[in-house]
């Protein structure tokens, strides 16, 4: 553990010793030719796709761009805006922190751009092609826009290894309990839980609770509990919670019981899926990676898969069943699915750093991550995205979530990423006490409540959800 912080303090300094020599070297000069951005991409294939993007856009204009990689990004970069030392370009760690940046003023307009050819026609490109919940998520402040989406996922999956689950999960949450249960019955344990990321440690818990609200309770409960307007100890928030304790608290419910899983770093959560005997059948959220040191990789479509997030079916008491037996039926609701993504923003201005923002937002740059990654990153363009599932075998896990990506689907962008800052860094730390003690979560609830009370002093719009 002493290691892991020193190694953690060695990469701080060298990112900060980057930014400083960056500032102090390249200065405002609007001849600059050496851009910085700062990204939290530390393991391999996501820098090695990042660096693509950069190589093909240095090729293009000439201008070098260096990479400021840092797991600790929001601290990283909280530290260089204080110190005066911002990079040219960072990577925002959620909505709410581009949100509270663009409020500061720190942040450069993309709707104010010295080369005004080139920031009107990458604004006209967000709004075309891009599209709700993608350009409202980099428009911080009153529809103004601040940042381009470099890359895209879908949360609302549910990942299994069909030889060792021996049939595809329910598409109903009663159905997917069920199959839970089953496999402990059968004495084994059936999801995968991982929740250590410091010091965001808890998120993948934040995940299933959002997932379980949307499509318990639809898009318009979820935007208002984004938005600060349905209170944490309201029923509907309540019941999500309870929903996944049920999942997760169960004895014999999580691999390792509820310590391994406060423990164990986020991106290991789903190696025991893969192991010979099966450490657990299923596991949450978007796209899982394998563990890199085992001798055959699994296969991906092959030996784990995923299916959308289950549906609830709604609740209807036996009066009310009885007499609505013989009517139409309703339609059936729209499907919604919580996304997330990764947001670029512009700190110092010169015309190299607003010709990289238009580059990043160019259906040229939106291919390159999605086509060396085709299974965990995907183009929040709409017609990215079209094109290159198209190019995919129709029944390939790619071609499926880019799939439900350009359908009518309901997107709603992930919730505590859209939150104020102090609301999402509670949301996180109360996953962390709710598992430890699900039975404190009336007093949980209501701590929520009181920093809800705080983080939100003027009313909220966020548009969070979009079609």
């Amino acid at each position: 553990m002493m290691r892991q912080k020193r190694q953690a303090a060695l990469r701080l300094l060298l990112v900060l010793a980057l930014l400083a020599a960056s500032a102090s070297c390249l200065g405002g000069s609007s001849g600059r030719r050496v851009l910085v951005v700062m990204t939290p991409w530390t393991a391999e294939a996501e820098k090695n796709s990042f660096q693509a993007v950069l190589t093909a856009f240095e090729a293009k204009t000439g201008i070098t761009v260096r990479a400021a990689p840092t797991r600790a990004l929001d601290q990283v970069l909280r530290t260089a805006v204080q110190k005066r030392e911002e990079p040219d370009l960072a990577v925002m760690a959620n909505p709410g922190a581009l949100r509270s940046y663009a409020q500061q003023g720190y942040l450069v307009r993309l709707d104010r751009f010295q080369d005004k050819e080139v920031g009107n026609g990458l604004v006209d490109l967000l709004r075309s092609d891009y599209g709700p919940p993608w350009s409202r998520a980099g428009e911080a402040v009153n529809g103004v826009p601040y940042a381009v989406m470099v890359k895209a996922s879908v949360k609302s999956l549910i990942w299994y290894a069909p030889q060792q689950l021996g049939a595809r999960p329910p598409d109903n949450w009663a159905g997917l309990v069920g199959v839970g249960e089953s496999i402990v019955q059968r004495g084994g344990t059936p999801w995968c839980l991982a929740l250590a990321d410091p010091p965001n440690s808890g998120w993948p818990g934040t995940d299933w609770i959002e997932d379980i609200l949307l499509h318990r309770s639809g898009a318009d409960t979820y935007t208002d509990w984004v938005d600060g307007k349905l209170r944490w100890s309201s029923s509907e928030v309540a019941e999500a919670w309870q929903a996944w304790g049920r999942i997760v608290t169960a004895p014999g419910a999580i691999h390792g019981g509820p310590l391994t899983a406060l423990l164990t770093g986020y991106g290991e959560g789903a190696y025991p899926l893969f192991t010979a005997q099966p450490g657990c059948y299923l596991t949450h959220g978007a796209p899982v990676t394998p563990d890199p040191a085992a001798p055959t990789g699994p296969v991906l479509g092959r030996d784990y898969d995923f299916v959308p997030f289950p549906e609830f079916q709604p609740t209807t008491s036996a009066t009310t069943a009885t007499a609505t037996a013989t009517a139409t039926p309703a339609p059936t609701p729209t499907p919604a699915y919580e996304v997330s993504g990764d947001l670029v923003a512009m700190f110092r201005d010169s015309p190299e750093a607003e010709k990289f923002m238009a580059f990043l937002a160019s259906p040229q740059a939106q291919e390159i991550w999605p086509s060396r990654q085709p299974a965990s990153a995907f183009s929040a363009n709409r017609a990215v995205t079209t094109r290159l599932a198209s190019g995919h075998a129709a029944d390939s896990v790619a071609r499926r979530i880019g799939e439900l990506l350009t359908s009518s689907a309901t997107l709603c962008f992930d919730a505590s990423d859209s939150m104020p800052s102090t609301m999402a860094a509670a949301f996180n730390h109360a996953v962390v006490d709710y598992l430890n003690d699900p039975t404190r979560l009336p007093t949980i609830l209501a701590e929520l409540d009181k920093v809800r009370a705080d983080a939100y002093p003027q009313p909220t719009q966020s548009s969070v959800c979009g079609f």
